[in-house]
């Protein structure tokens, strides 16, 4: 790995029951091998920030404890002090797992093979003593806060934890790495297909590791808050990217991608994730606006309008994939209302919007007079030379 730009990759499979090796070129590698990552530590990719933050035990059992939670049904339960650790749902029913914070305390609890021992801490946590649990298995994990110096070094990318180590405190992790696969398949298909700049891919860096670094600050003043923290759901759904991937409006120029702590409230700028608007009387699949958007670029407009037509073919003829959606159509129109005009903005109320393959608005604005404009706008996003 590390060959310069343009040149591919060669990397090398190894096969650990046998040891056969394997070499493989490809024009391109994605580090998505986790933590202890092979492809990052191959590509000389330093990774920043604090190990070492906790140890926990993990004990996956079984226990009939859904009705416990049926009023509450979610994917993780985190306990408050005085209780320790918390519990993932496998499926909400009875399958489990406990995540048991190991301390200097710890005991006979570090020891993961006395299933009595551990079908107690289990019972403890869940406040239930006469508990029914079986012990399947347990592991013993390390507590991290990093983020990789960069996302990319030549034809070699990290996504996923192999870019970011992120304390399970928040209940981010996994779809912070989501995020980065989201935004990355479709730049790389689109630089593999042909018609976008290489240079598209320095924009996942610069869209994804600011939205990783809150993520590891929020998630590890967690697990430092003994008195108890809520979970925010709509965390991710608040970021906003900037990067030259996105033409911003001209008073957000300049602004690093982020994430809005504070909430989600739905809006339709560049770099903001396109927001739901009900739909009503169109097509059996088109609830949403979201089923609008996607796979390709999409230009979305308030009504149908044969002048974006004429813009849509123009891009197309470019050899760009673009798909024309109107919100409201002959047939179809928001459910309740008005709603498009309000999320928009009345400074706003005509503009389309060019929506990326990942649901984020790459351009919004009127529909021009000539027909080299707004393919330029696009060409510009994609980094086309």
């Amino acid at each position: 790995m590390g060959r310069p730009r343009g040149l591919g990759v060669q990397a090398v499979i190894e096969e650990r029951a046998s040891g056969r090796r394997d070499r493989l070129r490809a024009d391109w590698l994605v580090g998505c091998d986790g933590a202890a990552s092979t492809v990052r530590a191959g590509a000389g990719i330093a990774m920043e920030g604090p190990t070492g933050l906790g140890r926990y035990l993990s004990i996956r059992f079984e226990a009939p404890l859904g009705q416990v939670v049926a009023d509450r049904a979610s994917a993780s339960y985190f306990l408050t002090f005085p209780g320790r650790g918390g519990f993932m749902a496998v499926d909400n029913d009875r399958h489990w797992i406990y995540q048991y914070p190991l301390g200097a305390d710890a005991g006979a609890a570090a020891d993961p093979t006395d299933h009595r021992i551990l079908a107690g801490l289990v019972r403890k946590a869940a406040g239930i003593p006469d508990l029914d649990v079986t012990v399947r298995d347990t592991m013993t994990w390390r507590m991290d806060a990093q983020l990789a110096d960069s996302y990319r070094r030549s034809r070699v990318l990290l996504a996923g934890d192999a870019a970011h180590v992120i304390p399970p405190t928040g209940g981010h992790g996994m779809n912070t790495g989501i995020g980065d696969a989201d935004n990355l398949a479709w730049k790389l298909a689109a630089v593999t297909a042909g018609y976008a700049g290489e240079a598209l891919l320095d924009t996942y860096e610069t869209e994804r590791r600011p939205v990783a670094r809150q993520v590891i600050d929020t998630s590890t003043a967690n697990a430092t808050n003994r008195a108890g923290y809520r979970i925010d759901d709509e965390l991710l759904l608040t970021a906003t990217y900037r990067s030259a991937a996105v033409i911003p409006d001209p008073e957000h120029a300049g602004h690093p991608s982020t994430l809005d702590t504070s909430g989600y409230r739905p809006g339709c700028r560049p770099g903001e994730r396109v927001p739901h608007i009900r739909l009503t009387a169109g097509p059996a699949d088109v609830t949403s606006t979201l089923d609008l958007v996607g796979p390709d670029f999409t230009l979305l407009t308030p009504d149908d309008d044969p002048q974006w037509q004429v813009q849509a073919d123009a891009v197309r003829q470019a050899g760009i994939p673009l798909i024309l959606r109107a919100v409201r159509t002959a047939a179809q129109r928001e459910a309740e209302p008005g709603q498009w005009a309000r999320l928009i903005g009345a400074d706003h109320a005509d503009d389309a919007l060019l929506v990326r393959p990942d649901g984020h608005i790459a351009w919004r604005g009127t529909c021009p007079t000539g027909l080299s404009t707004f393919p330029a706008l696009v060409r510009r996003v994609l980094a086309t030379p």
